[in-house]
C-alpha cells in the first residue's frame, strides 16, 4: 500500500511521528493498553470483569471424612490396581504447606523539601516504597493476581498393602510412589496391611 507521497506505510508513519513526538507516547499507551487486555482475558476475565467459569476441584464425601488430601486419594486410587497389590492405604506427610505466589505492585514516594525552612537551596529528600498486591477487580470484589502455586514439599510417604509382604509387589508400589511424587526411595516406607483390621 503506498501512500499519496509514494512512501510505504512505515515511512508515513515515521514522517508523523518527527512532526508530532507526542504521538510516541499515544502508541505506547495503546500498546500497553492492549497488552493489559490481552492479559486480563487470557487470566480468565472478560472486558466486563465478569469472571470465566471454570469447574472447581471437588473432594468425594470420603475424602473429607477421612481427611485426605487429593494426592493420597490419587495414589490409593492408582497404587490399588497394581497387580497383586491388593487394599492399599497411603499417608504423605510434608515439610511444608503450598503457597501461592502473587503479583505486586511497588509504589515509590518522594518528599523533597527545603531542610532549613527558608527557602534556600538546601533541600532534604526522603523516599518511602511500599509493595502491595497486585488485585484485579471482579464480581466478588478485588481478587489478587496469581502468578503461580508452589507445591508442597513432601517429606515422605507411608504404603501399606495387603500384597507388601511380595518383594517385587513392594518394588512395584515404591517405583510407582516415586515416580509419582518424585521423591527419592529411601523416603517411601511399604508396609504389610494386617488382615485384624475391618
Amino acid at each position: 500500500m503506498q501512500k499519496k507521497d509514494g512512501g510505504t506505510p512505515a515511512a508515513w508513519w515515521k514522517s508523523q511521528v518527527k512532526k508530532h513526538p507526542a504521538l510516541t507516547y499515544v502508541l505506547y499507551a495503546a500498546v500497553g493498553l492492549a497488552a493489559v487486555l490481552f492479559y486480563l482475558i487470557g487470566s480468565g476475565l472478560t472486558c466486563g470483569g465478569t469472571p470465566k467459569k471454570t469447574a472447581a476441584p471437588t473432594e468425594s464425601a470420603e475424602e473429607k471424612a477421612d481427611g485426605r488430601d487429593a494426592l493420597e486419594q490419587k495414589l490409593i486410587n492408582v497404587l490399588s490396581k497394581i497387580r497383586g497389590a491388593g487394599r492399599v492405604d497411603v499417608l504423605v506427610t510434608y515439610e511444608t504447606n503450598g503457597e501461592i505466589v502473587t503479583a505486586t505492585v511497588r509504589q515509590t514516594d518522594e518528599d523533597v523539601r527545603n531542610a532549613d525552612g527558608t527557602g534556600g537551596t538546601e533541600t532534604s529528600r526522603s523516599v518511602r516504597e511500599v509493595t502491595e498486591p497486585a488485585t484485579v477487580e471482579t464480581g466478588n470484589g478485588h481478587q489478587p493476581i496469581v502468578l503461580y502455586e508452589k507445591e508442597p514439599l513432601i517429606r515422605g510417604v507411608i504404603v501399606v498393602a495387603e500384597g507388601a509382604s511380595d518383594f517385587s509387589v513392594r518394588q512395584k508400589l515404591e517405583a510407582a510412589v516415586h515416580a509419582a511424587t518424585g521423591i527419592p526411595i529411601d523416603r517411601i516406607e511399604v508396609f504389610e496391611m494386617s488382615f485384624a483390621g475391618p
